[in-house]
């Protein structure tokens, strides 16, 4: 009976990326300590693989909520040293790709379910709702997600007729203009400001490009 009330830790946490050095429960969050068993890293400038290790840090991040309470995410991650030396980079950090981004403060799980939450009702409604289930984020916070999956979608290229529309991204002081294909419904570009002149650029740039001739 005791097993079967025990949570394996190791079943969510890669056990080829990470050891699980701890993990603390109290009455409002769940505490998880990783250690990074990685052994060399890719720089992102110049794409060398380094294994000469330049020290250690923590990140700290926000996972899925475990019952309802708050689950904070503690890694002992290495930092490496390139050695490229034509390279601008000097240190590297340590990428967990389909886990946690580059510089996440969520894991990618955890921000997956916090966009379709997002998308499904309104950035801050959803921000309220996370905070009951125990995600502490800002109604801004989700805004960037957004924004940052927005740009790495690949984007469909314009048909014969779009649909122009915009919204406040805080508040009703900050607005963006956002462009649709009528025919998909699926967003084609997002613009700074609503006044039109960022449209008139993008209308030009589009009507530039071969496909549009």
């Amino acid at each position: 009976m005791e097993s079967i009330l025990k949570l394996d830790m190791r079943l969510f946490y890669s056990e080829e990326i990470f050891d699980i050095n701890d993990c603390s429960v109290n009455d409002t969050g769940v505490l998880i300590r990783l250690k990074s068993k990685k052994h060399e890293c890719e720089c992102p400038d110049c794409h060398q693989i380094s294994n000469h290790y330049h020290g250690t840090y923590e990140r700290s991040v926000q996972d899925l909520p475990i019952l309802g309470k708050n689950t904070s995410v503690i890694i002992t991650a290495h930092e490496y040293e390139c050695q490229n030396a034509e390279c601008p980079t000097k240190t590297i950090v340590e990428r967990y790709d389909h886990f946690l981004g580059y510089y996440g403060r969520f894991t990618e799980r955890c921000e997956d379910f916090i966009a379709t939450l997002a998308l499904e009702t309104s950035c801050e409604g959803a921000s309220r709702i996370c905070r009951y289930l125990g995600i502490q984020v800002s109604g801004d916070t989700i805004i960037r997600i957004l924004k940052k999956r927005f740009a790495q979608m690949e984007i469909e290229a314009a048909g014969s007729c779009i649909g122009i529309d915009d919204f406040s991204t805080k508040k009703g002081s900050t607005y963006c203009t956002v462009i649709c294909n009528t025919d998909s419904h699926k967003p084609i570009a997002v613009l700074e400001g609503r006044d039109g002149s960022s449209l008139k650029e993008w209308l030009i740039g589009v009507c530039e490009t071969p496909q549009a001739a």
